[in-house]
């Protein structure tokens, strides 16, 4: 990065790492569209109920999988209680992640500003996250978490939790803003009714690129941000209605656009918006990002 000439603008060096992401977006469509046509997915009515019990560790976004497409929001509400320090004390605060999910959604709807008008699922998994302060440019947190989803489908309710650690480090590169973060997962649902309790654990690698490209002098300069996500899980959900691939290894890239400082709406930051392509085998497939990517 620093070898690259100078008379290189910023939004050039951008535009090539789109480009980057678009073309193996396209790289990945064309084998894997080809084998979820000849190996669909099917659901039966509760399955579908429960394939996103583990949507607080999946993350926001419309999921288009096997013609069938899936809304996810999640939000994570947090109140800090104290700050790290230089010490080695860490902070710690209070997560409420919130999940609200809607089945049979169709992307067209997002252009006719039409929202579903009934919930599919909930779910509500309060925790507490701890802050370690290794640099101002890197920090880890260790959390953990419990609480409830709950799905229309009779049986389909259930008791999550989940704990794990992350890293989260900021760079510079290319006049742009860059995050890495690496994460370990292990995260369990246990059903209320006859469906198999299941559990997973995930080692993910994610970095993204932020970059204004309007002038400085924009009050909400458009940022573009190229992100890709490495997926490894030790240890995959066994049953194929938990919305995760039993594939070990899986990968996503995409672009997520927004403005900087981001618009607010009622005081609060309206999320970020992206589309990326997963490769995860059957459940491969396009997604709209709502949030942040990983």
């Amino acid at each position: 990065m620093g070898a690259m000439p100078c008379r290189i603008r910023p939004h050039h060096r951008l535009l090539r790492a789109a480009l980057a992401s678009v073309a193996l977006i396209a790289a990945l469509v064309a084998p894997v569209t080809a084998d979820a046509q000849t190996t669909p997915v099917t659901q039966s009515t509760d399955t579908a109920f429960t394939s996103y019990a583990f949507a607080s560790e999946i993350g926001s976004g419309i999921y288009e999988i096997g013609g069938r497409t899936i809304q996810v929001y999640r939000l994570t509400f947090r109140h800090n209680l104290r700050e790290p320090d230089l010490n080695g004390r860490p902070g710690f605060s209070l997560i409420l992640p919130v999940t609200v999910g809607f089945f049979d959604f169709k992307t067209a709807d997002l252009v006719h500003l039409q929202l579903p008008n009934s919930i599919g699922a909930l779910s509500v998994e309060p925790g507490i996250e701890f802050d370690y302060f290794l640099s101002p440019n890197w920090h880890v947190y260790p959390y953990i978490k419990a609480g409830g989803s709950f799905a229309s489908a009779s049986g389909a309710s259930a008791i999550i939790y989940g704990t794990g650690v992350h890293s989260d480090y900021s760079f510079i590169a290319w006049h742009g803003e860059g995050l890495s973060k690496t994460e370990l997962t292990y995260a369990g649902v246990h059903y209320s009714g006859d469906l198999p309790h299941d559990s997973f654990t995930r080692l993910r690698q994610g970095a993204e690129l932020r970059e204004r490209i309007g002038p400085e002098r924009w009050r909400h300069a458009p940022e573009l941000s190229p992100y890709a996500v490495i997926d490894i899980y030790l240890n995959a959900p066994s049953d194929p209605a938990s919305g995760i691939s039993p594939r070990t290894l899986q990968f996503e890239t995409g672009l997520m656009f927004e403005a900087n400082p981001q618009w607010k709406l009622w005081g609060m930051s309206l999320p970020r918006l992206g589309i990326g392509y997963r490769a995860a085998g059957k459940l491969s497939g396009w997604r709209v990002v709502l949030g942040d990517p990983f």
